[in-house]
């Protein structure tokens, strides 16, 4: 019966550390009720009536702070190593999102394709991603850059 417990118990444990990956709580919800299970057994359990109270609630102790510590030990350093691996970029973006030189506030150039407002002009020779301040203007219409915006610059129609 012993056994059967500690199987319960590392079954539930594996269960709950799968749940960290697979969304829906079945894994979670399975390996909780395999823990009780477990629990269960350590204090009803008529194989284990040669042991006193105090040894089976020392073993249904053992249990749970085991199972915490395990979770805890995963949570920490396995866990999110894992997720912060497939996850995250770490990519850096080089460069700066200020507009060139030939494209300060005055230059001008024309529109490539309809500003309606976000679109792309060509000024000083370079094709520049442009929001236009009125909302809207028609390709092939001359632009004036008022200001440089993150990524983009902002310009008004002639």
């Amino acid at each position: 019966m012993l056994t059967s417990i500690l199987t319960l118990a590392l079954f539930g444990i594996l269960l709950l550390m799968l749940e960290t990956f697979l969304p829906g709580m079945i894994a979670g919800t399975i390996g909780t009720l395999s823990l009780l299970a477990a629990l269960w057994l350590t204090m009803t359990a008529e194989d284990l009536n040669h042991w006193s109270g105090s040894q089976r609630a020392s073993l249904a102790i053992g249990i749970l702070v085991g199972t915490c510590i395990i979770m805890m030990a995963w949570l920490k350093w396995f866990a999110v190593k894992f997720f912060r691996r497939g996850f995250m970029l770490e990519a850096a973006i080089q460069g700066s999102a200020e507009a060139p030189m030939d494209a300060s506030p005055g230059a001008q150039g024309i529109a490539l394709t309809e500003l309606r407002p976000l679109g792309h002009a060509e000024i000083g020779g370079k094709r520049f991603e442009v929001r236009c301040q009125t909302g809207h203007a028609p390709a092939g219409a001359k632009v004036e850059v008022v200001a440089a915006e993150f990524g983009s610059l902002l310009v008004r129609a002639i």
